[in-house]
């Protein structure tokens, strides 16, 4: 079967995939199967196919990653953002009249449960991709995806590190860029939601023709 991979399977599974089996490889020097001296296109392939199955792996810890990194933030960035937490005092005041007022929405998203804010953003999004607006929205959703998968590559090689002993330097400098990664996983997190919601109100104040 002939595909291609599209643009949030490359960012956010391949290239975390690769560098949790690139990391593996350099800490461990006997997994090493790729040489820089001839590697052969199918080499590549096959690398690239095994670097997609250990994205998907390591995207399933990123989910637990995240679950727990937000339970610490008190809550994921959408609902935050319908808390009124992460929009302006006039923004949040728009947002919840136009979802009060939006047919298509069936919750009162001032009240709503973690779950069902889930279900409001997903409504949301689907009436901004709708209006052919989702384009910026999806670019924060994919560097997410990517800075998700990186940390959680990032924690994989970091426990492996810190198992085998391979020295503080090392062990470091991964700790290191594994804060860097939640951190920026944080950052597209927030702009995210505060972009989806910001797109949302863009649509629904536009003239319908």
């Amino acid at each position: 079967m002939n595909r291609s991979f599209d643009f949030y399977e490359f960012v956010g599974i391949i290239i975390p995939g690769a560098v949790v089996l690139l990391g593996l490889m350099s800490l461990f020097s006997e997994a090493r199967t790729l040489d820089n001296a001839g590697v052969s296109v199918g080499a590549l392939g096959a690398f690239i196919i095994i670097a997609y199955a250990a994205g998907q792996l390591v995207q399933g810890i990123g989910n637990g990653l995240e679950w727990v990194w937000w339970k610490i933030r008190r809550g994921w960035p959408t609902h935050r953002a319908l808390a009124g937490k992460l929009l302006s005092a006039d923004q949040h005041k728009r947002l919840m009249k136009a979802l009060r007022a939006d047919k298509k929405i069936a919750a009162d998203a001032a009240l709503t449960s973690p779950s069902e804010c889930l279900a409001v953003a997903r409504e949301v999004y689907s009436i901004v991709a709708h209006a052919g607006q989702a384009g910026r929205v999806d670019r924060f959703n994919g560097n997410y995806g990517l800075v998700r998968g990186l940390a959680a590559a990032l924690l994989v090689l970091l426990i492996a590190a810190i198992v085998t002993a391979k020295g503080a330097i090392v062990i470091a400098i991964l700790l290191a860029l594994f804060v860097l990664a939640m951190q920026r996983m944080d950052r597209f997190g927030r702009r995210y939601a505060l972009e989806l919601f910001v797109q949302y109100l863009l649509v629904q104040n536009t003239p319908k023709s």
